[in-house]
């Protein structure tokens, strides 16, 4: 019986404190870090954050699609902007 292999997620998210702001950390696949604060504000994390970061622990994958949801629009404005004829 052969094993098959099982392929890392796209994106790693970990909830997080910055400058003691609760939000997520998110590692996209392009190797960039971002910073989702809970208020809605995004900031690209630079090396000089880390000093002031908390990591608090990894984010399931709902959390993950949350947050790209966000950055897409908001979930709201997703689901009333799609396609729904059958094709």
């Amino acid at each position: 019986m052969q094993t098959l292999p099982v392929a890392e997620p796209n994106v790693k998210a970990f909830r997080a404190l910055l400058y003691e702001r609760p939000g997520v950390l998110g590692k996209l696949a392009d190797g960039r870090i971002y910073f989702f604060d809970d208020d809605g504000a995004i900031v690209d994390f630079e090396p000089e954050h880390a000093v002031f970061t908390t990591i608090l622990g990894r984010c399931d994958l709902a959390e993950t699609q949350a947050l790209l949801d966000r950055l897409h629009g908001s979930a709201p404005w997703i689901c009333t902007h799609r396609l729904m004829e059958v094709k």
